[in-house]
């Protein structure tokens, strides 16, 4: 059985990531008590993903949050466990889509902040040399591609029929085209990152008919069952327990469907 001095201790491994100059520790400190060794003791260090994937769930759902504070610090988190500036930057480019203009950007202009406070950061913060196509169409064929290979077809062609496609075709194109054809493309982001983002952004929202699809589709990509328990339990220790009993519910749905 585990006790709280245990997760006391084994927060010490964390130590970097802890928040700095908390008041909580004087404002509550049953709080501190309760949150802290529970956190960085215990949910960080459970098996089934490792801390970058854990740090790319919990940012997506942080942004969802839009608590400066609470996303300047799980993007600390991040860099000091390693992940690039580049790649920081690379999760709001990615969530444009599924979380909406508003709070990537806002999502953005906080990691500037939290990048410019150290030079090693300032100086990892480089633009990928991206590969822009010309056209929708040509976005269009290559997001179908790039779904085809993750997914398979039939999700590829699954999206393709969506509703959005049947009635408001041209904005869906545009989506389509700009999401699976430019944003899937980019070379910031490993596929698995990108799938843990989003995951991660429609548990937060609460859009759980597009979870269920999304979680046949990181199936489909390699996820284990135990992965995408471990995303949705990670970002939604953040989000609040209740998003994370009803995104439970949606992956039960998706495993006992494949028999899994």
């Amino acid at each position: 059985m585990v006790t709280h001095d245990e997760l006391v201790r084994k927060m010490e491994d964390y130590r970097d990531f802890l928040p700095e100059n908390s008041p909580m520790k004087t404002v509550s400190p049953d709080y501190w008590r309760l949150q802290q060794p529970m956190m960085w003791g215990g949910i960080w260090q459970v098996p089934g993903l490792d801390v970058q994937l854990r740090s790319f769930a919990t940012i997506s759902a942080q942004c969802v949050n839009g608590w400066d504070f609470g996303l300047q610090h799980q993007i600390k988190v991040g860099l000091t466990a390693g992940i690039t500036p580049k790649k920081i930057k690379g999760i709001f480019i990615q969530l444009l889509f599924y979380a909406g203009i508003p709070t990537t950007v806002w999502g953005l202009l906080q990691a500037q902040k939290v990048i410019d406070e150290r030079q090693e950061w300032k100086d990892a913060d480089v633009p990928i040399d991206a590969d822009w196509l010309d056209t929708v169409e040509q976005k269009l064929q290559r997001g179908s591609a790039i779904r085809t290979e993750l997914w398979g077809a039939h999700a590829s062609k699954e999206i393709e029929g969506s509703l959005a496609q049947q009635m408001v075709p041209e904005a869906a194109d545009l989506v389509d085209g700009y999401n699976f054809g430019e944003v899937w493309a980019r070379a910031d982001l490993e596929p698995r990152d990108r799938m843990v983002c989003v995951l991660a952004v429609l548990m937060a929202r609460g859009h759980l008919e597009q979870l269920k699809q999304y979680i046949g589709y990181a199936l489909n990509m390699g996820f284990n069952k135990r992965e995408i328990c471990e995303v949705l339990s990670q970002a939604g220790w953040y989000r609040g327990w209740a998003h994370v009993e009803d995104a439970l519910e949606q992956a039960k749905a998706v495993f006992d469907e494949r028999g899994i």
